[in-house]
């Protein structure tokens, strides 16, 4: 298993419900285990998620009085598949972690079943176990430096300064015919987009997890899909 593939960071020991169980044993499972996710499944193929939220949902329905009478209104009137979330979005174990977090971008989920070829669940990965491989370096693969390859050393802060003028000069003139200062002033621009993001993974990580501070890594991967696709549709 490659570092940068999603069998390196997921959780293996999933707690899933059956799709057949009563819609309080998925209630049971989130109050006693510090979940907010879980994956339906059919005799151990994956046919749905339910999240937290949706569990939210319940709350209108159930009456005020005994446990007993609410319980048996509630599986009565609602089911497990009826509240699920199908066709579910998976990975496999050979996935890349930066795919996976590009899925889940592109979805809006906060977790991504891991299934195997007969898609059997064996797996998770939460957008927190994205957040922890991108702060421990190991999301991206680096291929190892070969002998033919130039030693780039980090510029000074005044010289790329200087580079980063002599770029936007050119475009003004219109003197780039090999596109080198349109790429320059790209990646200049996507890098101050990825250091904020990390900056915000990190308090993410390390302020347990608020949820503003959720919302707004979220914003900061919709900019970086933004400025891709602005990029693509110039044909840089």
């Amino acid at each position: 298993m490659k570092p940068d593939q999603v069998g390196h960071i997921m959780t293996t020991a999933v707690l899933s419900v059956d799709v057949r169980e009563p819609i309080t044993e998925a209630i049971r499972l989130f109050a006693y285990y510090p979940v907010h996710h879980l994956p339906v499944v059919d005799k151990s193929r994956i046919v749905g998620m339910l999240s937290t939220a949706d569990m939210l949902k319940l709350e209108y329905f159930v009456p005020k009085g005994s446990i007993p009478t609410a319980t048996a209104l509630v599986n009565d009137k609602f089911h497990i598949d009826q509240l699920m979330r199908s066709p579910v979005i998976t990975a496999t174990p050979y996935d890349t972690i930066s795919d996976a977090a590009q899925r889940m971008s592109s979805h809006g989920i906060h977790a991504l079943p891991i299934v195997n070829e007969l898609n059997h669940l064996i797996g998770i990965v939460t957008t927190t176990d994205i957040m922890n491989a991108l702060l421990s370096g190991i999301a991206i693969e680096t291929a190892p430096a070969s002998k033919d390859q130039v030693e780039i050393k980090q510029p000074t802060e005044h010289r790329l300064a200087h580079a980063l003028e002599a770029a936007r000069s050119a475009l003004q003139r219109g003197d780039d015919r090999h596109a080198t200062a349109a790429c320059l002033l790209y990646l200049h621009e996507r890098n101050s987009l990825l250091e904020t993001l990390r900056h915000d993974v990190e308090r993410y990580v390390r302020n347990g997890q608020d949820e503003r501070i959720h919302t707004q890594i979220l914003k900061d991967i919709d900019k970086l899909d933004q400025q891709q696709h602005a990029a693509l549709a110039l044909r840089l």
